[in-house]
Order: C-alpha cells, then structure tokens, then sequence
C-alpha cells in the first residue's frame, strides 16, 4: 500500500511524535511537493517541520499533470490539490490521506481511494500497530488539530476505547 498525504496529517503526526504510525502502516509514504514545502520548506521552525525533513522514509515527488493540479486548485488548496493528482498518477496502489471534507469528496469524486487521519489510526489499532487511539487523538486534540466530541466518541467507540 501507498499512502499520499496532505499536509495537515503528516504535520499532525509529527506534532505528536507519531510519524512512525505511517511507517509501520504502508510500504511507501509519498508527498507531492506543494505538501512538502508546506510542512518543511515554508514551516521551517514550527512543531513538526524538521521531524518531516528527517524521515528520509518519505518520498517527495513532483506531480506530472500541472493541468489537472490546476483545475482542482481552484476547489481546494495547492497541497490537497497536488496529493489527488499524484494519487491518481500512482495508480491504483495509492491511498490519498485528506481530513478536509471538501478536498474528501472532491478526491472520492475523482476516483481515489480516500482515508482521513483519524480512519488511519483505527486501521493501525486494527492491525495491531497501536495500543490505543486515544492518547494519540488527545494528543492530536492539544496540539490544535480539530475532532468534535461526537466523533471522537465514534473513532473510541469503534476501536473498543469508549
């Protein structure tokens, strides 16, 4: 499995020292290079940004189809914009990780396999990655990434936490 992810899950995990979880949960961690100035380049000194630089298990690519980049650009930001085209330039291997709603549906409506941040983390309890969900989404919660109460509620009770 390939996972391409969007600046807001990969900055998410590094926040909370968990960038780890995406190594032991696919064979390749892909950025497109929007997400990686995003998270790296133009983040230089914010929580997670050097932890995303070092993890030299992460591969940058540049995204082929500019065109394609652009026309979904006008729809959601440059980062998620430029995940859904490589995504769909991996092929069908690829999983794009988006917790936008819009760029979400927007991916789903271009043909790609699509998984938010906190579904990666059920996954991995799943498999036996994790001990639990709920330190890592209280972490989450305190390092600014938003999950209501209704749905941290759901993500615990599906994975026997509630």
């Amino acid at each position: 499995m390939i996972l391409v992810l969007d600046s807001s899950p990969l900055i998410t995990l590094a926040r909370i020292s968990s960038l780890s979880v995406l190594r032991q949960l696919a064979d390749h961690i892909v950025i497109p290079e929007a997400v990686y100035a995003e998270s790296v380049s133009l983040a230089a000194g914010r929580p997670g940004s050097s932890e995303i630089a070092q993890a030299d298990w992460i591969t940058h690519r540049t995204v082929t189809n500019q065109a394609q980049v652009e026309r979904l650009h006008t729809r959601v930001g440059l980062g998620e914009a430029e995940a859904i085209v490589l995504t769909q330039e991996i092929g069908v291997d690829a999983i794009v990780v988006l917790d936008d709603a819009t760029a979400r549906r927007l991916a789903e409506h271009e043909g790609c396999r699509v998984v938010g941040l906190l579904g990666l983390l059920v996954v991995a309890k799943q498999r036996g990655l994790l001990s639990g969900v709920r330190p890592l989404l209280d972490a989450m919660r305190s390092s600014g990434f938003f999950v209501s109460d209704d749905l941290s509620s759901i993500i615990l009770k599906q994975v026997g936490e509630e």
